[in-house]
């Protein structure tokens, strides 16, 4: 396991180094070939592979490799990282700073206040700060030769906005009635739709997102009125399933959301993508479950492309990054609801798929 960390370690420290040396130039700065700086430490990595052992008899392979392989992701990160920050320290008199750049789940407060504070960072004294990295931490050190604070130094990345997001979780967390699980849903929920928002999917194509049976303009429509239901199809797109997404008819009983493809057969499904919080879902849920009686009276007009004999039974996708409700909750509620909604109607929910907060999928039946 050394030679592995060790490898990289060198890899992530020369990357970074080759990294700022693009950045001073796009930026104009003229300055010496950047250093690399690695955080590799032997004793320590023995330590982890020993310790992580233990695990092996009682939790198996997968385990042991998956706590290893975070320890040298972890690792490689950090020597990036520091890399980064020694070149700004060693350039620090002529421009070079450093801003600090949240890119995933694992933000907390205190990453967002260092983040908020934008491209303010060049010496040793500041750069202690960053020593505070708690585990799984996504924060990367990018380097700056602009002398604006505020500048967007990656796309969709903007200081004052991470500072808004800041007092948000502050907010969060001062608040006593909430579970531990509460808040991170909510916090979960403030960065999802900040990066739908900074980096939303309009030109998202792929093979196994029909878009076929749409009318002219429609997606479009879609794009602009519902951005986060369309969010929810391009995310399922993403996973590997394979939808058809549905004509929307003006004079239909009902119109249902996407044929979608799973375990060898094509079924009709609706999406469902939440923004508030369990009252929210329970009625959406109810929503789902009262088209298929809309389309099932004498009579109903049926929208183009959905065909009555492969109706049967409600199928519905909740999409619930958006939500204010914590993933177990959710899937408390939608087994609820399927149960009640089935119990009480002539139609019994097959099945639904619920999209966490980490944007995987988990089946409920």
């Amino acid at each position: 396991m050394e030679g592995f960390v060790q490898a990289y370690d060198d890899k992530a420290a020369v990357f970074a180094s080759q990294w700022y040396d693009y950045r001073a130039e796009q930026g104009g700065a003229r300055l010496k070939q950047a250093v690399t700086m690695t955080v590799y430490e032997p004793g320590s990595v023995d330590d982890v592979a020993r310790y992580q052992a233990k695990k092996l008899a009682k939790e198996g392979d997968a385990a042991f490799a998956r706590a290893c392989g975070e320890f040298a992701r972890n690792d490689a990160f950090r020597s990036l990282n520091e890399t980064i920050i020694a070149n700004v320290g060693r350039d620090r008199d002529k421009g070079a700073m450093f801003a600090r750049v949240p890119t995933g789940f694992e933000t907390c407060p205190f990453c967002l206040m260092l983040a908020s504070r934008g491209a303010v960072y060049h010496s040793r004294k500041t750069a202690g700060e960053w020593r505070h990295f708690h585990r799984g931490c996504d924060c990367k050190v990018v380097p700056s030769f602009e002398g604006d604070p505020d500048a967007e130094l990656v796309q969709g990345v903007k200081p004052r906005e991470l500072y808004e997001r800041y007092k948000q979780f502050k907010e969060i967390d001062a608040d006593s009635g909430l579970s531990a699980e509460q808040k991170d849903a909510l916090k979960r929920r403030i960065l999802n739709l900040a990066e739908a928002k900074s980096n939303p999917s309009i030109g998202y194509r792929a093979e196994n997102l029909d878009l076929s049976e749409l009318a002219s303009g429609e997606l479009k429509k879609m794009q602009k009125k519902n951005p986060l239901e369309w969010e929810s199809y391009a995310q399922l797109s993403r996973l590997g399933y394979k939808q058809r997404l549905l004509h929307e008819q003006g004079n239909a009983a009902a119109n249902i959301d996407i044929s979608l493809f799973m375990n060898g057969e094509w079924h009709y499904w609706d999406m469902k993508t939440i923004e508030g919080g369990l009252g929210a879902l329970r009625k959406r849920m109810s929503e789902c479950y009262s088209k298929w009686e809309r389309l099932s009276e004498p009579g109903a007009t049926l929208p183009t492309g959905i065909d009555f004999d492969d109706l049967d039974n409600p199928r519905v996708v909740v999409d619930n990054r958006y939500s204010k409700i914590a993933d177990a909750d959710a899937e408390k509620q939608i087994v609820e609801s399927m149960k009640h909604l089935s119990a009480k109607g002539q139609f019994g929910f097959s099945e639904a798929m619920l999209i966490l907060k980490d944007g995987r999928t988990r089946l409920i039946k």
